[in-house]
């Protein structure tokens, strides 16, 4: 039986160790503490505790992180109180602090029962002898000041713990180190044998049945007669299969295994390959009392997923190549992914919402991948139980992480034992999940450090990322482990080795790279894996408005204390937006598109170039998904708030199972130039049969400037070439290049895409301020309720094309608590008298202010 202690929690500080004497030597008085006791949540931040009772302002508004920097540097106590039950007497009964960030003192009526360290290792405590049975208890938690840690620039040999490194200042969040009891409080009270680890694997049969394997550890005090059942039942309740078993414990540890036969087991596939289907497993551990009776002692659920994971090398890698395809049930997955970091710099309080959310947006953008970088967390249950759910494998980092100067981990005995001894717990508790796919031993760990003039990434021959990989050979042998990311040869992306077979897992770019050099970048590359790049954009204006002050809600503020704390200091898109565009925005509102749309272009066209190379390339993993901090500029695609960029909608896009993309050489062209590009067609997880596809090229007010079409008679695996789109550029201002992909056999539309090229009379004029340039236009529109769901009709109802139309719904009546609802394909085209649909389930006009806007449409 597990009992919480969430509630009725209190908080004091003190400065570090002060709180150990109680009493002023001087003068005999009894030491208050720096705030008085105050209301606490747990789990919870000890920020948003000293925020709330008025202590602290707002770490997240304006330019208040800083006022904030000290929390970390003092010592906290937690207070609350229990009763304990005469019954539990002579019982086991155990204190867990399930997340310590970073490490504490327990005191229970007033003497110390010991310490804890380590913020991803449970701290378990034997009360059994110590606690006042029928009376209350007070439980006081010290948790004591944080160690002295290493920002994003720094030296990574120096870290000596495996506390969350990004709290201490990195290109997406100021130094904020959070502090706290950051997971939940519970006491496990048990006879006197209990769990202490279980594994599951569950396989598919060839026959077309599963069978699912438990191993349970029991943990005895004392010898005894016990009884263990396990119960596998499918998703909608019924009992799938059942094993038992009877037998005699020993004190200490032993194993007991259960197989469970699963007839026609339904299978669990990545996202969009198929289904999710999650079985879920109920283990009850029953212990013999003197007189022959048993009572439960212990339980324990888990889901499953019935699934097979292998890993093979790609098609035409050279023999060294590590293996990057990832198959599951033996089917090739190509990899379709983002990069995942902490929903929230203070994220011990509760952000479960926030999480599905993101989730949620993972899984309609059709992504199968998360890297959980190893800068932030090993994240709560809770995020690897939504994978499992929407069918997202999951790529964990075992917290370790570059630091600029140098990227090589320490390999101290004393961190030696502190890695293995976290990681063994990590991997015992996280691989039941079936999204769990691949262990890595942290993100950019390097010989030498960023000013080198060569970046090597580690091997598995380096003493720390040796032990990492023996651990997940003896615990998870049937997961991929990978010693870094990236793990080379080469570390960069880089168009000087490309065609030279040297770039197997490779990261970067992190900007858009310019007019002609992007395209070129990614059309030349050759890289088997590309495990993190991206680009910049601005958050949205909804976004940025609720934490920068009115007073520097424009351009000229950029170089502002507020705006560098929020990302710009890094984020600076100041010269590549003049460079690229002139100076001619006119408001903010039309710089802030302009960078979402530079933005969504990159790593759009980064993410088509990668799918083109399929099966030889294996995937790509984007940075990054989301953020833990608002900032005016980050590489995210989704802001702190939940509000999607246009990025996300392109990237979405680009990972339909079924897609059509266009290779070209550049974004900008002079009138007579010739375009050329080339017609691909890519396909994931499913067979495309004959399809026809058409291609029109069009300039700003719609008038057709060239158009053709092409039968690809053939399924398509991977990456298939449709055909050439040729035509001389014509005197306009911008032209545009549309392309439809049709079911050859009834013309039903399969899959659609949209390109913009800015044309430029001048060879001086900035390459892409036709954009600004171009006429402005007027759209309309006007919403309908159908069926439970909302539908946005936008009309074009002046002589210009709309640029990017973006469609919002926000609900102010509720302080901006629910995140902007965004149509999954937004930043689209309307040509002149052309009419857009975009339909939203389950919201009622009622219930959002919806806004329309368009580059070239007048703002509000």
């Amino acid at each position: 039986m597990r009992i919480d202690l969430t509630e009725n929690w209190e908080l004091t500080g003190s400065y570090p160790g002060f709180w150990a004497f109680g009493r002023s030597m001087e003068v005999g008085v009894q030491l208050k503490g720096i705030v008085p006791w105050l209301p606490a949540e747990v789990p919870g931040s000890v920020h948003w505790d000293l925020q709330r009772a008025g202590y602290l302002p707002d770490p997240y508004y304006g330019a208040n992180a800083p006022a904030c920097e000290w929390v970390n540097q003092r010592d906290w106590l937690y207070r609350t109180s229990f009763t304990a039950e005469a019954s539990w007497k002579g019982k086991r009964i155990a204190l867990l602090l399930d997340g310590v960030d970073h490490s504490a003192q327990v005191l229970l009526n007033g003497e110390r029962i010991g310490s804890h360290a380590g913020m991803f290792v449970p701290g378990e405590f034997d009360l059994s002898a110590s606690l006042r049975y029928g009376e209350r208890n007070t439980l006081v938690v010290v948790v004591e000041r944080s160690p002295d840690g290493v920002a994003q620039l720094g030296y990574t040999q120096q870290v000596e713990h495996l506390k969350s490194r990004f709290g201490y200042r990195w290109d997406f969040c100021p130094r904020l180190v959070h502090i706290g009891l950051w997971k939940g409080v519970s006491l496990q009270i048990s006879e006197w044998s209990r769990f202490d680890n279980v594994r599951v694997e569950a396989v598919p049969g060839a026959d077309g049945g599963g069978e699912a394997t438990v191993s349970a550890a029991i943990d005895s005090v004392r010898s005894g007669r016990f009884r263990l059942t396990a119960e596998l039942y499918e998703p909608g309740g019924r009992l799938a299969g059942e094993a038992g078993y009877e037998g005699q414990a020993v004190p200490g540890l032993q194993t007991v295994r259960q197989r469970i036969s699963v007839p026609d087991a339904r299978l669990w596939w990545p996202n969009g390959y198929g289904e999710q289907p999650l079985y879920r497993l109920k283990l009850r551990l029953e212990a013999a009392e003197s007189e022959g009776e048993y009572r439960l002692s212990d339980d324990h659920e888990a889901n499953v997923g019935f699934r097979t994971l292998s890993f093979r090398a790609n098609p035409g890698a050279p023999s060294d190549a590590l293996a990057f395809t990832v198959a599951v049930n033996g089917e090739p997955i190509y990899i379709k992914g983002w990069n995942w970091v902490p929903a929230d710099q203070l994220y011990g309080r509760d952000r479960e919402d926030q999480v599905r959310h993101l989730i949620a947006l993972s899984k309609r953008a059709n992504v199968n991948m998360l890297r959980v970088w190893g800068g932030g967390l090993i994240e709560k249950d809770l995020f690897y139980r939504l994978c499992d759910e929407a069918g997202i494998l999951v790529w964990q980092e075992m917290m370790q992480s570059s630091s600029g100067f140098n990227n090589e981990p320490s390999v101290r005995p004393a961190f030696l034992h502190t890695v293995s001894h976290t990681m063994r717990h990590v991997i015992r508790a996280k691989r039941n999940h079936p999204s769990m796919a691949i262990w890595c031993g942290g993100n950019e760990l390097t010989e030498g450090g960023h000013l080198d003039s060569q970046m090597v990434p580690l091997t598995d021959r380096q003493t720390n990322l040796r032990l990492l990989r023996d651990l997940v050979s003896d615990l998870d042998e049937t997961k991929l482990y990978l010693p870094t990311s990236p793990s080379g040869p080469s570390f960069f992306l880089e168009e000087a080795h490309a065609g030279e077979g040297r770039m197997y897992d490779v990261h970067g770019p992190w900007k858009y790279a310019g007019e002609t050099a992007h395209y070129r970048l990614y059309n030349g590359s050759d890289a088997l894996l590309h495990s993190e790049y991206g680009g910049d954009g601005f958050a949205s204006i909804e976004s940025i408005q609720r934490f920068m002050p009115a007073d520097r809600m424009e351009a000229g503020h950029a170089g502002s204390v507020e705006w560098l704390l929020h990302g710009y200091e890094y984020w600076n898109m100041d010269d590549q937006l003049q460079y690229l565009f002139g100076d001619s925005f006119g408001t903010f509102d039309r710089m802030v598109m302009a960078s979402q749309w530079l933005q969504a272009e990159g790593i759009r066209y980064a993410v088509e170039s990668n799918r083109r190379r399929a099966p030889r390339c294996s995937g790509s993993l984007l940075w990054q998904l989301n953020e833990p901090y608002p900032n005016v500029s980050c590489t995210s695609a989704i802001d702190y708030y939940g509000d999607p960029k246009l990025a996300y909608s392109w990237v979405a896009k680009a990972n339909r199972n079924l897609h059509v993309s266009l290779q070209y050489d550049g974004i900008s062209y002079r009138p007579g130039d010739t375009f050329r590009g080339l017609i691909y067609v890519t396909a994931d997880g499913m067979e495309a049969g004959d399809l026809t596809v058409e291609w029109t090229a069009r300039d700003e007010k719609g008038g057709i400037v060239a158009n053709g079409a092409y039968a690809l008679n053939a399924t398509v695996v991977a990456a298939a070439f449709a055909g050439t789109v040729e035509f001389q550029v014509p005197r306009a201002v911008a032209v545009f290049v549309t392309l439809d992909a049709v079911d050859a056999a009834d013309g039903r539309a399969l899959a659609d895409n949209e390109y913009a090229f800015a044309v430029k009379e001048r060879d001086e004029e900035p390459p892409l301020q036709a954009f600004l340039a171009l006429p402005a236009t007027t759209i309309e529109w006007e919403t309908r309720e159908e069926d439970g769901a909302t539908t946005v009709a936008v009309r074009n109802t002046g002589e210009t094309v709309a640029l990017w139309v973006r469609v919002s719904g926000t609900t102010p009546e509720d302080g901006g608590n629910h995140p902007v609802v965004r149509p999954l394909e937004d930043g689209f085209l309307i040509f002149p008298g052309e009419t857009v649909r975009r339909r939203f389930a389950d919201i009622l006009p009622q219930d959002r202010r919806w806004r329309v806007k368009a580059m070239n449409t007048p703002t509000e």
